[in-house]
């Protein structure tokens, strides 16, 4: 059942999410064999819809993964869906559930680390600074987001991050 529904929430199939939620209520915060959330799974795909249906079935929006796999660190869905598709509107869900913006991964990056290194993402820090994330949180080594930034030469996300506050 568990391989079903992580199949299902990957492909957007909602109908097929509901029917196995019905089944059982607790996959709402069910891991894979790879430590991975579901709605964090999803978050990740950009499903929009199964998430919504996650998050209105209980699941726990600031809940870390217990990542297995060795490229990706347990993070929370808004890591997820920052690392891969970056849908503004699944973004936008998790933070109407309130999901933390500054709980750190297993790598020490907030969501504001994680949106700093993709150049496409300056509506996505927005909202993050606007739900609380800090443009001066840095990782152990002393690393901001806007170093991120720059390393990865994104001059409009290092733009918006200096608008914010940010130095450097």
């Amino acid at each position: 059942m568990i391989n079903d529904i992580f199949t299902a929430a990957r492909t957007g199939d909602v109908n097929r999410v509901k029917e196995l939620l019905d089944t059982d209520l607790s996959l709402a915060n069910a891991e894979n064999s790879d430590g991975l959330t579901l709605l964090g799974f999803a978050a990740h795909f950009g499903q929009s819809q199964v998430v919504k249906l996650l998050l209105e079935n209980g699941a726990d929006v600031n809940a870390l993964s217990h990542s297995k796999v060795s490229y990706i660190p347990s993070n929370t869905a808004l890591h997820a869906a920052i690392a891969g598709e970056r849908s503004i509107e699944v973004i936008q869900l998790l933070l109407a559930h309130r999901a933390n913006p500054t709980i750190m991964d297993s790598n020490g990056h907030t969501s504001l680390h994680a949106a700093a290194f993709h150049e496409d993402s300056t509506q996505i820090i927005e909202l993050l600074i606007h739900q609380g994330a800090d443009v001066h949180a840095k990782l152990e080594d002393g690393v901001y987001a806007i170093d991120l930034a720059k390393e990865q030469g994104h001059t409009a996300v290092i733009g918006l991050l200096r608008e914010y506050g940010a130095m450097g």
